[in-house]
């Protein structure tokens, strides 16, 4: 665990240079650059990186005798395009839901009408008409607080989602230069032999590595 609770704002200006940078890391770099993107000390840099490791906002791979630290914008969409997924998923099970209490509340409601015209109908007594009212209200109301329990499904935070998801949508359309810049630095580090570009690249890009065009995968 982290000897020491990473600052969110710190955090961010290093998950921004790792977008920036837009290659991989061995640690002995990371030590010499984060201190100066972000305002820590070079004992802090293991930790932050675990912490950022840990939310997955970056990822880490052993290569050779030491770790490889990087994050692509790409990473990050695809984390926000799976976590509206699963909050549209639970927006429709609950919009589904309040649908039925609202059912609920308005049968409930006709049903205490239709009792009560049916007791004074037929002469029923005052106290049989009380206990039923009594009864068809405590319903009502329950139904009520189980429905309002559904009113924190915000319509505005689902459009708040849509619209982030867009920009990011936005941001790794402009991060693909980088992601392209960054192929091209490894053709002329490696002097141009495909075998060992596509090992590099298969290494730093993982399940994304696209076997058949030798390159990052379209989404």
């Amino acid at each position: 665990a982290p000897k020491v609770t990473a600052n969110a704002a710190k955090q961010a200006l290093i998950l921004a240079w790792f977008h920036k940078t837009a290659i991989a890391h061995s640690i002995k770099d990371l030590e010499k650059a984060l201190p100066s993107v972000a305002s820590i000390n070079g004992m802090q840099v293991k930790d932050y990186l675990q912490s950022l490791s840990d939310d997955n906002k970056i990822r880490v791979e052993k290569i050779g005798s030491g770790n490889w630290y990087w994050s692509f914008p790409i990473d990050e969409k695809k984390a926000k395009e799976t976590a509206l997924e699963k909050a549209q998923d639970e927006y429709n099970k609950a919009s589904a839901t309040v649908t039925e209490l609202q059912a609920k509340v308005d049968e409930a409601g006709a049903a205490r009408e239709d009792d009560e015209d049916m007791l004074l109908g037929t002469g029923g007594d005052r106290k049989t008409l009380i206990t039923k009212r009594a009864d068809l209200t405590k319903e009502l109301e329950n139904l009520r607080m189980e429905l309002a329990a559904y009113s924190e499904q915000d319509p505005v935070e689902m459009d708040r989602m849509n619209a982030e998801t867009q920009q990011f949508k936005n941001d790794a359309e402009k991060w693909t230069d980088q992601i392209l810049s960054m192929e091209g630095w490894l053709k002329g580090q490696t002097g141009g032999d495909k075998e060992q570009m596509s090992s590099i690249m298969r290494t730093y890009y993982g399940d994304e590595f696209d076997e058949e065009e030798g390159g990052l995968r379209e989404l």
